[in-house]
């Protein structure tokens, strides 16, 4: 099992880091006022390349779930292709 750890670390394999970019997206009409926090945060690789931790959020209505920063926002398809780590502040 330890093999399987060390193909998807992030420091070993790059497998789990995604680039994804955040942007100002239209949300749909249900998300802008359903959204509520998850309590916990995925990693990602900001603008310069530092790993920095973005908070989950999901729409109570329809069940999408994303990353925000700021006024950003990256829509999360599969929380589990990042490295999920408790509410970083």
């Amino acid at each position: 099992m330890s093999s399987l750890h060390d193909y998807f670390n992030p420091s070993g394999s790059g497998y789990a880091i995604h680039r994804t970019a955040l942007r100002r997206e239209r949300l749909p009409e249900c998300c802008k006022e359903n959204l509520a926090a998850r309590g916990i945060s995925i990693k990602h690789l900001g603008d310069s390349g530092e790993e920095v931790y973005l908070p989950l959020v999901k729409c109570g209505i329809c069940g999408r779930v994303y990353a925000i920063c700021g006024r950003k926002y990256m829509p999360v398809d599969n929380p589990l292709k990042y490295e999920i780590t408790d509410q970083q502040e």
